[in-house]
This record gives C-alpha cells, sequence and structure tokens, in this order.
C-alpha cells in the first residue's frame, strides 16, 4: 500500500516522464520528420515561455531576498559543477569545452517545471522559474562562449523570457494607474492560459529531440549522466545546509507560518533542480557549433533515462528532510 507521501511523488513525476515517452515515440513513427520541431520550438520558446513567465511572476510581491537567494544558488551550482566536469573531461582524454555543457547545466525547464507545479503548486512553479531563468541566462552567456569560444550578446539580449521577466518584477513592484490595471489583468489572464500550455508542450518538445540522440559514445554517456545526477543533489543539499548555517534559509522554530513555508518550498526548488539531468540545449549547443555533440548527446540522453529513478529519490528526501524540518 502507497503511502499519500509516495503517491504524491510518483503522481508528480510519472506524468512527466510519459509524456515525454510520448514525444520520443513520436519522433520515432515520424520518421519522415514531417513535424516540424523547430517550429514548435520557435512557439515554445517565443511565446508560451515568455507568457508562463510573465503571468508566474506579475501576481506574485516581489521579494529580492527569494529572487537573489534562487539566482545565487543556480549560478553557485553551475559553478560548483564545473570542477567536477573539467576533472571528468580530462580522465576522459576529451579536449573540446562543449564535452562539460550537460555536466555543469541542469534541465530546469522540460522536467523541472511541471514537478515543481504538481509537487509544489504555483508557489513552487514561481521560484522554479526564477531559478530556470538565472539557469538559462548562464547557459546562453558562458555556455554558448565555452562551445564557441566567443560571445554573442546580441543573442542574449533576443531571449524573450528576458523581457517576460523584467516585465513580471515590474508589474509585481510598481504601482499601476486605476485605468491600466484592467488591462494588465486581461493580459495577465491571456498570458496565464498561454503559459500552461508551454509544460506540455516542453515535456513532448524533450521527448521528440531525443528521438535522434545516439548513443554513440555511450562510456562518456554513462558517465557524464552519472555525474550529472548524482553530483547535482550532494551539491544542492550541501548548498541549502550552508544558506541555513550563514542564516540565509533560517529554521527558527518562532518564524512566521508562512515564511517559514516559503524557505522550505525554495529549498525543495533549489534541490530539485539540481538534481535535473543535462538539457537538451546543451546538447543543441554543441551540435550548432559543432563541440563534441555525439558525447554530450549521450550525456543527457543517460540523464534523462537515470532521472527517471534518481529524481522520485530526491524529492522522497526533500519531503522527508527539507519540507517536514524545522
Amino acid at each position: 500500500m502507497l503511502s499519500a507521501q509516495t503517491f504524491l511523488i510518483i503522481s508528480a513525476v510519472i506524468p512527466s516522464f510519459a509524456i515525454a515517452l510520448a514525444g520520443f515515440w513520436l519522433g520515432r513513427f515520424d520518421t519522415k520528420k514531417e513535424l516540424n520541431l523547430k517550429s514548435v520550438s520557435n512557439l515554445v520558446y517565443y511565446f508560451l515561455i515568455p507568457s508562463l513567465i510573465f503571468s508566474s511572476i506579475h501576481k506574485r510581491v516581489f521579494d529580492p531576498k527569494e529572487f537573489s537567494l534562487l539566482c545565487i544558488s543556480a549560478l553557485a551550482l553551475i559553478v560548483l559543477m564545473a570542477p567536477v566536469a573539467l576533472l571528468l573531461k580530462r580522465r576522459a582524454g576529451g579536449a573540446a569545452n562543449g564535452f562539460i555543457l550537460p555536466i555543469i547545466f541542469m534541465n530546469t525547464g522540460n522536467i523541472s517545471l511541471p514537478i515543481a507545479l504538481l509537487m509544489f503548486g504555483n508557489e513552487g512553479l514561481s521560484k522554479s522559474i526564477i531559478f530556470h531563468m538565472a539557469n538559462i541566462f548562464v547557459l546562453y552567456s558562458a555556455g554558448v562562449f565555452l562551445v564557441s569560444g566567443q560571445t554573442d550578446l546580441k543573442q542574449f539580449l533576443k531571449i524573450p523570457a528576458l523581457y517576460a521577466m523584467v516585465a513580471g518584477v515590474a508589474v509585481a513592484t510598481v504601482t499601476l494607474p486605476e485605468p491600466l490595471q484592467p488591462v494588465v489583468q486581461f493580459i495577465g489572464k491571456l498570458t496565464g492560459i498561454l503559459g500552461y500550455g508551454a509544460i506540455p508542450l516542453l515535456i513532448v518538445n524533450l521527448g521528440y529531440s531525443m528521438s535522434d540522440i545516439r548513443l554513440a559514445t555511450l562510456k562518456a554517456g554513462i558517465a557524464g549522466g552519472v555525474t550529472r545526477l548524482l553530483g547535482g543533489p550532494l551539491l544542492g543539499f550541501g548548498l541549502v545546509l550552508l544558506w541555513r548555517w550563514i542564516g540565509w534559509t533560517p529554521t527558527d522554530p518562532g518564524l512566521d507560518p508562512l515564511v517559514w513555508q516559503g524557505l522550505r518550498t525554495s529549498e525543495a526548488i533549489i534541490i530539485l533542480n539540481a538534481s535535473m539531468p543535462g538539457p537538451v540545449m546543451a546538447y543543441l549547443l554543441n551540435l550548432k557549433y559543432d563541440n563534441c555533440p555525439e558525447q554530450a548527446a549521450a550525456m543527457v540522453a543517460v540523464g534523462t533515462l537515470g532521472g527517471i529513478v534518481t529524481i522520485p529519490l530526491v524529492l522522497q528526501l526533500i519531503t522527508t528532510c527539507i519540507m517536514r524540518a524545522g
């Protein structure tokens, strides 16, 4: 007999991987590639993800402490994983910097967002979106530099999600004139409808993209994928303990219940995202700049498949050690 906690975890994880599997088989059966994945990706990238970000952020009271906690945590996890990835790259005899992308970066979009929503509600989704934005900003800046050897500020400034984040924060922090408030409410409802469409399409896109991945370099794929799945949670829990130790996320019994719950949810989101496999976008960047794409593809594939096992275990630890701590 499954406990309520275990059932909640399974019900949060299984839908994401089931939809990804459907996308994978769609890619396998679509041998002529009649589905224009680029068009679907553009729809998600330019409209649905920005809508999800704006609709999730503009209704919340903007908390600079929460924002900085999540963004700095994302950056810290990337930086802390870099030496591990470089060591693995050296042991594997790799020369290309693209080798480390699927290890240091996390799939904070396709897998993490739906799980955050199902496990922790809209509050968890909003926090996970902030973390996701920090992760992809570094991926599109430092990540592009690693695989191409050059920075592309113009491409960075073309990220639609950047402006959706700025607009959401602005609306959340500025008191708008009364005549504009109905307009903002209408835009919020519209983006809310579009935003929820982003989550299933993100997962289908992940599965469809993986249907073209070949495990040509299985050894590197296993090493990189396992390092990402095991090292990420360890760093995530360690980072949360560090933030508690320095008082950034206190656990004092006398805390206001809402504040306590908000801090624990932030910690849960940090660990959840740290536990994610490498992102498909890392593989696509490697492919675009011809920087060891086969090895990156293998790492992403192994990590995503392994996540079926590791992510529920991490969620069990989160609900036991984080959400019930105090």
